[in-house]
């Protein structure tokens, strides 16, 4: 009978968009001081963000994203504390000056392992799992047949595939340090 294990770690990752892009420097510098370093590829080009109505009337237009990636991998069981440090983030941010929006910042922190990206939300919903403290998972995308792949749930942005290449360099990394690993543990 095989017994449990635990699990590699992965990378984190925070998702920030915003419509003041200081606001992306700012966010960054403050999961450095949280966390420590940003991995040697880990910080995405500035997108733009899907239009949407749902995060125009709190966030305002002309919105964009980008991700910071730690350096450090992450135990996969430990997202849900860091979406409580998000949004303490998002409350510090939104204090710095007046923006005329009630949100100015978001930050959606998530895994990246070898299979799948998993989000962080304070939302419950059918496809969501409680982790604990009142945040809940999800998995958005799966590595399928060489591609990453939008689930039913996956959100606009995720699933039109701007990001895929990104995270396809970092889980291509991340393999290779699990290999690496399981081979100098034999």
């Amino acid at each position: 009978m095989r017994g449990s294990r635990e699990a590699p770690h992965a990378f984190l990752f925070f998702g920030v968009f915003t419509g003041f892009e200081d606001l992306l420097e700012e966010v960054r510098g403050r999961v450095e001081a949280r966390y420590g370093p940003l991995h040697l590829h880990g910080v995405s080009p500035v997108y733009e963000f899907p239009r949407t109505r749902s995060y125009a009337r709190t966030m305002g237009p002309n919105l964009k994203r980008q991700f910071f990636v730690l350096a450090e991998r992450w135990p996969q069981d430990g997202l849900a504390p860091v979406k409580h440090a998000a949004l303490e983030i998002e409350s510090e941010c939104a204090r710095l000056r007046t923006y005329g929006v009630d949100r100015p910042v978001n930050i959606d922190p998530g895994l990246l392992n070898d299979c799948r990206i998993i989000l962080a939300s304070t939302k419950d919903y059918s496809h969501r799992i409680y982790r604990s403290s009142g945040i809940w998972e999800e998995v958005t995308l799966i590595f399928e047949k060489g591609a990453w792949r939008p689930l039913p749930w996956t959100y606009p942005d995720f699933r039109a595939g701007t990001y895929h290449a990104f995270f396809q360099g970092l889980r291509a990394e991340l393999l290779d340090l699990i290999q690496s690993e399981r081979q100098r543990s034999q």
